[in-house]
């Protein structure tokens, strides 16, 4: 009774991402809607499509995810990934992933306990793959930063304002750091106050060090002074940051790669044990309750790798 349940629930969502996908690939990417407006205010309002439905069915959805604090957080965390999916979209893909899972693990296995052990594996997937896409796009804007300063204060030298020399900074910089800085100058133009531009930047990116140079610019916007000496004071700061923290990378550097080994160390176990006798080891994947033990040891690779990640993570 469980699988029919399980695959009519697998139909379904399947089905809901079939309409879901066609609307997403109808719609225009990476058009800014106020733009499109602008650019085709002339022209007759184009008549309700397929994509249009689904697309405002996606945006009830959307609206009553991020009422909740904790869906208006994975809002922030899916920008801050750069991934251009709302939190609807995002979820319809995890619970696939969760229900893939789930099935492939009980049509295996013919045992409920290791399917439910695969459906939490999968729910990992998901959640691992937006953490390591958020720590890289950090880890790439972070190191931008001190070109990103040198810019800002070179050109509030030779006479630009701020967003001026932001919006330089916008047209020169490669991405992570170019997209975001010239969204800033977007806001600006369309009646957003200058700081209040930034502060959102901070909160897109979640960068301690651009909270740095965001909170000097707001002492010297209630305090005033020179800007830029006070951007190459920041610089100088952020350098040693990021001196202190390569030295930290060193010192942890035997204990990161202790976790490296520890997770692969019974992959590669499994694959000499494989080669010397595949049949006792092939007993491990036979369907019953047995295949919980390479499910709950893969589960727990993956606990553990994370908790040494965070042990050594030493903040600056």
């Amino acid at each position: 009774m469980v699988l029919p349940i399980i695959v009519g629930m697998l139909i379904s969502l399947a089905i809901i991402l079939v309409f879901f996908g066609i609307g997403r690939a109808l719609e225009r990417v990476g058009v800014d809607r106020l733009e499109e407006y602008v650019g085709n205010r002339t022209k007759s309002r184009p008549q309700p499509s397929l994509s249009t439905s689904v697309g405002e069915v996606t945006q009830g959805f959307d609206k009553v995810f991020r009422s909740m604090a904790i869906f208006d957080r994975l809002a922030y965390t899916l920008r801050r990934a750069d991934l251009t999916l709302t939190v609807t979209e995002f979820l319809f893909f995890w619970l696939l992933v969760v229900a893939g899972a789930s099935v492939a693990g009980y049509v295996i296995s013919r045992s409920l306990l290791p399917a439910v052990m695969c459906g939490l594996l999968g729910a990992l997937i998901p959640y691992l793959f937006l953490r390591f896409r958020q720590g890289g796009r950090l880890h790439a804007f972070d190191r931008q930063l001190g070109n990103v300063l040198m810019q800002l204060s070179g050109s509030m030298r030779s006479g630009y304002g701020l967003l001026q020399a932001i919006d330089f900074v916008g047209h020169e910089m490669p991405p992570p750091v170019g997209p975001e800085f010239a969204q800033v100058v977007r806001d600006v133009k369309l009646g957003r106050a200058i700081m209040a531009a930034l502060n959102d930047l901070s909160e897109r990116v979640g960068s301690q060090d651009l909270s740095l140079i965001v909170l000097a610019i707001h002492i010297h916007h209630e305090t005033g002074g020179n800007l830029a000496e006070i951007l190459e004071t920041v610089a100088e700061t952020i350098r040693e940051r990021v001196r202190i923290k390569g030295e930290l990378r060193t010192l942890t550097a035997q204990q990161r790669y202790s976790g490296y080994v520890l997770a692969a160390l019974p992959i590669l176990m499994f694959f000499v044990l494989m080669l010397i006798n595949p049949n006792y080891e092939g007993n491990l994947f036979k369907p019953g309750p047995t295949l919980c033990i390479p499910i709950g040891a893969g589960f727990s690779m993956i606990v553990g790798f994370l908790a040494i990640r965070q042990i050594i993570q030493i903040e600056v």
